[in-house]
């Protein structure tokens, strides 16, 4: 177990503060529920006083991190992923921002006659060929959403000749001068399915946020159509009202 430099210039409480951090990030991405040691232990674990602990755990209790429960101990707090939904940008870029760890698996990827639903999304003829690129997102070690992508072949030629891990939004703009502009994104509540239960690791049922978006180039044209299942345990979509005069 790390414990704290006693050489270090960084006071003992904030280097208390970021071990207890980084306990509960590597815990919780196990799918562990996390109690901390009490004060006294913490206090003995490190050679600090009470006074010190307490300090380091104001710190995490005020940034969201723990919640204590008086006679009881003190607990990590399960961390949501919020998203703003004034904003257009990729799930990578998000994930970038709120300092949130990110690693996409490739559940399919292939092409596929556009179904009514698609092709309409993406202004296509039915029947027009289409690539559906699924992926698992797992956030901070914990599946945190299953993702389907629908792009047209002719707008994006041997798509999976690239890295699909990253960004798309990225690789769309990049490789294919897409310059994505406007989006339509419609959110309901539902039960996950049993495919993406064993995705999500959650039971069949489970509340999940399901969001269709599609994304339009700077010329209009429509470049993706996207179907989402977020963990609704782990995941908030907000938005910021302003009241009209």
């Amino acid at each position: 177990m790390a414990v704290i430099d006693k050489s270090s210039p960084i006071p003992y409480y904030d280097q208390l503060a970021d071990l207890l951090r980084r306990e509960i990030a590597e815990r919780q991405a196990r799918g562990e529920a996390v109690q901390l040691p009490s004060e006294n232990e913490l206090a003995g674990q490190h050679g600090i006083t009470r006074a010190t602990v307490r300090h380091a755990l104001d710190e995490l209790e005020r940034d969201g991190w723990i919640y204590r429960q008086k006679g009881v101990g003190s607990f990590a707090v399960v961390r949501r992923v919020e998203q703003e939904l004034t904003q257009l940008a990729s799930t990578t870029e998000v994930m970038r921002q709120r300092g949130w760890s990110l690693v996409s698996k490739i559940v399919s990827l292939g092409q596929m006659p556009a179904v009514p639903h698609v092709a309409r999304a993406l202004e296509l003829a039915e029947g027009t060929a289409v690539y559906s690129l699924c992926r698992l997102r797992v956030v901070d070690g914990v599946p945190a959403s299953v993702q389907t992508n629908y792009l047209s072949v002719a707008l994006c030629p041997r798509l999976e000749e690239n890295d699909l891990t990253g960004s798309l939004y990225q690789l769309l703009e990049t490789r294919y001068g897409l310059r994505l502009w406007t989006g339509r994104e419609t959110l309901r509540a539902r039960g996950a399915t049993a495919r993406e239960a064993q995705l999500l690791e959650v039971h069949e049922g489970a509340a999940v946020m399901y969001a269709e978006r599609i994304t339009y180039a700077a010329t209009g044209v429509a470049v993706e159509y996207l179907e989402a299942v977020w963990r609704g345990d782990r995941y908030d979509f907000k938005v910021t009202l302003t009241r009209s005069a």
